[in-house]
């Protein structure tokens, strides 16, 4: 099958590659639609995001280039929106990805992917080495974010688990990724399945976990098929593997942005 992908990352942010390669990229792999997703400005933490001074380049520069290939592929507009950005103009985007890098305590934020030592320092400091505490704090601000906020997508769901300090297996922690999980698809009831952390080697499955996959379809809600690609090599990775698996959960769909809308599309 042609696949689509929402979730990418340029030289505008923290990828590897400009804009139009992604896009060359895309159409040399076949793909039916990209969407740029850049990160969304947090002032509280530069290390990834855009400055809000090359947001309107940004935006033109997608859009001058879903004009030039418009006749090989569909190139959308979009943002990897954090939960704590303060975003303007929303209307300017083709959609929005929800995520939540961040844990606040108290005027603090503390991030929650960009490295396992930082993220157990901070277990360690303020949840006194309980990782299942601190997943909590994650889960909590994503509900309230995700309920803030009404992405389009929900992204990398269940981040907190990335570098293996939570016990996956743990009937409380899975009750609690559970419940939130019903919470935000109530709002957004579309998810992505993110291959990002097993291209960059550090995760052998995808978010969400599978039974987290298998509440969404108890749940109604839909998958489309993302790979957090910060590199255009990797603007598919996994997405074979990822439709076998969504296959043996019961599956018999997912959703792709096409034609300005998201359509589902048999697997």
């Amino acid at each position: 099958m042609r696949y689509s992908n929402l979730h990418t990352h340029t030289s505008f942010s923290d990828g590897l590659h400009t804009i139009e390669e992604n896009i060359l990229s895309a159409i040399e792999k076949n793909m039916i639609s990209l969407g740029i997703s850049d990160h969304s400005y947090t002032d509280f933490d530069l290390r990834y995001c855009m400055r809000p001074v090359n947001i309107p380049a940004y935006i033109r520069e997608v859009r001058r280039l879903q004009k030039k290939y418009e006749d090989q592929i569909e190139v959308y507009l979009g943002l990897e929106y954090d939960g704590y950005t303060k975003l303007e103009n929303r209307e300017l985007y083709d959609y929005v990805l929800g995520d939540c890098h961040y844990i606040k305590i108290g005027n603090e934020y503390f991030s929650v992917d960009h490295a396992k030592d930082e993220q157990w320092a901070t277990i360690e400091k303020y949840f006194g080495g309980d990782a299942i505490a601190y997943s909590k704090a994650y889960f909590d601000t994503y509900v309230e974010r995700t309920r803030i906020n009404k992405p389009d997508i929900l992204g990398h769901y269940d981040l907190s688990a990335k570098f293996g300090h939570v016990d996956e297996t743990s009937p409380v922690y899975r009750n609690m990724a559970t419940e939130a999980l019903i919470a935000a698809l109530e709002v957004t009831p579309i998810i992505e399945l993110n291959t990002g952390a097993i291209s960059r080697g550090i995760r052998a499955v995808p978010y969400p976990a599978d039974y987290l996959l298998k509440e969404v379809l108890a749940h109604n809600g839909k998958v489309v098929l993302c790979s957090d690609s910060h590199d255009m090599k990797n603007l598919d990775a996994y997405f074979d593997e990822s439709v076998e698996l969504l296959k043996s959960l019961g599956f018999k769909s997912i959703v792709q942005l096409h034609k300005n809308k998201f359509e589902e599309v048999g697997i």
